[in-house]
């Protein structure tokens, strides 16, 4: 049984996906791909809340995200469930910078490491401190991001993009993209569907 907190939050993060997304769009069709796969509950696994210094800059972005009309319930939502979240640094991106593992948080919500353990799909929120580079990645599912905040993405050597707060994001299966923050704090949510 998912938790009522839990499955208020992804209740918020279907709606307000699907509010901004265009009918037919890959946002709206890998959404819909991973919320009927989310309509079965998978194991419940309580973390306890761990954090790092990016932390810090959770609740000015949420606070950002609050103040528009279409992210507004997905930040309360999503405020009543990162105290539930374990985030961590990910040791496999590759930059030089060295305060790296200071500046960036990632939050798993369903996956593994997350509150809800799945192998078939993740789920999870991006935190960049402000000036913070999200190095070159890929992976062969596609994804969907939601930004609570301000911040850039890029797609292999293109230019880079600001969807703005509740702006959306689409990464193609193992496309080479990375993301940036600004002035303030980047907080987005990502989902990576089922195959």
């Amino acid at each position: 049984m998912r938790t009522p907190t839990l499955q208020a939050f992804l209740n918020v993060l279907e709606t307000t996906i699907l509010d901004v997304s265009d009918t037919g769009s890959d946002h709206a069709r890998v959404t819909k791909k991973t919320f009927a796969a989310l309509a079965e509950p998978g194991p419940q696994t309580p973390r306890r809340r761990t954090e790092n210094p990016a932390c810090a800059h959770i609740q000015p972005a949420l606070d950002a995200a609050a103040k528009v009309q279409a992210t507004e319930a997905l930040a309360t939502a999503f405020h009543s469930l990162e105290p539930k979240i374990a985030w961590s640094a990910r040791a496999d991106r590759k930059t030089d910078d060295p305060n790296f593992p200071n500046a960036h948080a990632t939050g798993m919500i369903i996956g593994d490491g997350g509150l809800e353990a799945r192998t078939d799909l993740r789920m999870g929120a991006s935190l960049l401190a402000p000036e913070t580079f999200y190095p070159n990645h890929h992976h062969p599912p596609e994804e969907v991001y939601i930004a609570l905040s301000l911040g850039s993405w890029r797609q292999e050597a293109g230019p880079w993009r600001e969807p703005g707060i509740g702006g959306l994001v689409y990464n193609p299966p193992n496309i080479i993209h990375a993301m940036q923050s600004g002035a303030s704090a980047l907080l987005a949510i990502w989902m990576l569907p089922p195959s």
